[in-house]
């Protein structure tokens, strides 16, 4: 007895159309998020110049930025934050974007107080911020 194929096999295979929509969505993302991150850097902030220093691939989000500009206000992301408000200003940022591994990079112009930088460092203990790094130039050496 011979049966009739009522289907024709048809070779199974992959849409790429959307795999392909997908990967540049996903470097379209990181390219704009990796740009957004150079704008908090102040560029009112001249940095001071250290004998050391290391050169540091940004972490993305998982970094605070503080600025400390010439006229010693303190500048987090787009905002002037008092000093006395800053303990809570840390703690909150900390945990809207990740918690206790957060890491905070002072950037000091070179020109700012150093009370100020040490009252930075007192608003870091005390949002429970213990991870903190600072910002300094290296010159080049000159033959």
């Amino acid at each position: 007895m011979k049966f009739k194929k009522t289907h024709i096999d048809e070779a199974v295979g992959i849409q790429m159309a959307s795999m392909i929509d997908i990967v540049f969505l996903l470097l379209i993302f990181f390219v704009v998020s990796s740009q957004l991150k150079d704008l908090e850097l102040e560029k009112e902030v001249t940095l001071p110049i250290a004998d050391s220093s290391q050169k540091k691939e940004s972490e993305g989000f998982l970094e605070i930025q503080v600025n400390v500009l010439p006229n010693n206000m303190i500048k987090v992301g787009d905002s002037i934050i008092d000093v006395d408000k800053l303990p809570t200003e840390l703690a909150k940022l900390a945990k809207e974007t990740g918690g206790k591994d957060k890491k905070i990079i002072i950037r000091g112009d070179k020109k700012a107080h150093y009370g100020r930088i040490m009252r930075i460092m007192g608003s870091c203990a005390a949002a429970n911020i213990w991870n903190v790094s600072f910002a300094t130039f290296k010159e080049e050496q000159k033959n």
